[in-house]
């Protein structure tokens, strides 16, 4: 709760149901107490959670994450138009899946993911917010910007009616045993600062005692609601190669060798049947001649020529006839 009247955060597995089958985590802040911001981070959370159950989505891409989203902002503007005084709301949301490719980490907003390993940030989401956009121009520091009076404003929520929220998405193929995700809201780094996290998470404690320890500092120094999900990674699994046994490679690699033998013994058989051939045209072209009898002169006419097959006397010249044409009927284009 923070020292306020009303808790806005959600997250998913709701609280107390996390086990080490779950690969989706969310921690959502609603934005406007008035216009029910834990409604919205409500539905966040059911309409993002149910949307990967309803298609039985194993590994996140681009696509996915963004259809999820658009699904959970129709259903944040379906709720809108049924009750006119929810109008307005807004969440952020962060986004964690693990899945056989790695990891994928979506945010809108401020509410932040921190990939963490052996005591160091390896990676960490940018707030949307209107400090960061000035920290980014070079107008204040980082150091600036945590106390800055404007340090709550977001320019990014997910909310109903609005033209699609883009989320911004990482993905992540580097993961080993050990790491930690860390995901929460705003109302937690008012209590801890990126050192004072990374203290935390290194100690040679539980995961829970992390947890009572950030949940202690939180109660003492945020005013604002505060949570949190730690997903530690246990082990990661490896896709298996398979290897083929040293007798198996032997054997693809004397196969290889027949497979090169084959041709030579086709070009044998080639070169034997063309011997037999020059053989028998050489005794064909040499044998004796048999007598021929003697033919009458023949000529034989082609169009409008005369061909001469033996030699003949000066005749009459020939008149040459009319030429018979073919007549060809234009195509036509179909």
């Amino acid at each position: 709760m923070g020292k306020r009247a009303n808790n806005e955060d959600n997250l998913f597995p709701p609280p107390g149901a996390a086990t080490t089958a779950d690969t989706l985590f969310m921690v959502c802040d609603g934005v406007g107490g008035s216009e029910k911001g834990e409604i919205a981070s409500d539905l966040a959370c059911r309409s993002v959670s149910a949307y990967y159950q309803r298609h039985r989505i194993t590994v996140s891409d681009d696509t996915a994450v963004h259809n999820a989203i658009a699904f959970a902002q129709a259903e944040m503007e379906r709720y809108g138009n049924e009750n006119p005084g929810s109008q307005g709301m807004a969440t952020t949301l962060t986004f964690l899946h693990l899945h056989e490719r790695g990891a994928t980490v979506a945010h809108i907003g401020d509410s932040r993911v921190y990939h963490v390993r052996n005591g160091k940030v390896l990676w960490c989401t940018r707030d949307h917010s209107y400090v960061n956009d000035l920290v980014k121009a070079g107008v204040i520091t980082e150091e600036q910007a945590r106390t800055h009076p404007r340090r709550n404003v977001i320019m990014r929520a997910l909310q109903g009616g609005d033209p699609a929220t883009q989320a911004d998405i990482h993905h992540i193929a580097d993961l080993v045993a050990g790491d930690y995700f860390f995901l929460c809201s705003d109302g937690i780094l008012e209590s801890l600062d990126e050192h004072a996290l990374l203290e935390i998470l290194s100690a040679p404690t539980s995961d829970h005692a992390k947890m009572e320890q950030v949940r202690k500092l939180c109660e003492q120094f945020s005013n604002d609601n505060f949570t949190a999900y730690l997903v530690p990674i246990q082990s990661v699994e490896m896709p298996m190669v398979e290897l083929l046994p040293s007798e198996a490679m032997a054997q693809k690699t004397v196969g290889k060798k027949d497979s090169v033998r084959k041709p030579f013994g086709t070009n044998v058989w080639i070169v034997f049947a063309v011997l037999m051939f020059s053989s028998g045209w050489y005794f064909w072209h040499h044998r004796k001649p048999e007598p021929v009898k003697p033919k009458p002169v023949q000529v034989a006419v082609a169009k409008d020529s005369v061909i001469a097959l033996h030699p003949v006397k000066p005749s009459k010249s020939v008149k040459q006839g009319k030429q018979k044409g073919h007549s060809k009927k234009d195509k036509k284009m179909r």
